[in-house]
């Protein structure tokens, strides 16, 4: 009789474990799906912000790819703005691992020649009161690459002018300002090296 308790003493914890692990799996399943969709009603968002909507008349959300931006690993999503099936603009979702802190997210946005009209950082970890003012919310740093391209400044001059570039450094936050400089550089380049593909090749978004 005692042994009878007991396995149906363990059975019954067993079976509560299961439950509550099912519960936490579809609690943190629930909250990745909201985090995820926070994070991308905030990207378009500031996509129109860089590439005004009455300029393009597509849904730059499906004419979408994806690619790599070497050398980084996870992969970039490039959004097409169109007019009439004409070109107006490609936006990279580029994630770079560089930063002080781990990973920022940054959207860079070019026209059908490549010069940068705007970059806005989407995420990051940097630290509040340094790293964070590349957030155009905290400061107008972010503002200095519109107008550029790959080869204004030279490709050596894509750096902290700290470091001998040409764009200015955040105070004590050399390696941030330096990340996202570098990822917005390697974009372009992308931009450069592929970009008949990247107007010609078939959405993998959903319509």
């Amino acid at each position: 009789m005692m042994r009878s308790r007991r396995v149906r003493a363990a059975l019954s914890l067993t079976l509560l474990g299961l439950l509550a692990a099912l519960l936490l799996s579809g609690i943190d399943r629930l909250t990745r799906e909201r985090i995820a969709q926070a994070e991308q009603r905030r990207a378009l968002a500031t996509l129109t912000e860089l590439v005004p909507a009455e300029r393009f008349d597509n849904d730059p959300v499906t004419d979408r790819i994806e690619l790599r931006v070497p050398p980084f690993e996870q992969p970039a999503t490039v959004y097409r703005a169109r007019r009439g099936g004409e070109p107006v603009a490609l936006i990279f979702d580029v994630t770079t691992p560089r930063g002080y802190s781990g990973d920022i997210r940054l959207l860079v946005a070019t026209d059908p020649e490549g010069v940068v009209l705007g970059a806005r950082v989407l995420a990051h970890r940097e630290t509040p009161g340094l790293g964070d003012r590349i957030e155009i919310e905290r400061s107008d740093w972010i503002r200095q690459f519109s107008g550029r391209r790959l080869g204004d400044p030279a490709p050596d001059a894509w750096a902290p002018d700290r470091r001998g570039g040409e764009f200015d450094t955040l105070t004590t936050a050399t390696i941030t300002t330096d990340a996202v400089i570098d990822a917005i550089k390697r974009a372009l380049q992308v931009r450069a090296d592929r970009s008949d593909e990247l107007w010609t090749r078939e959405s993998s978004g959903q319509p």
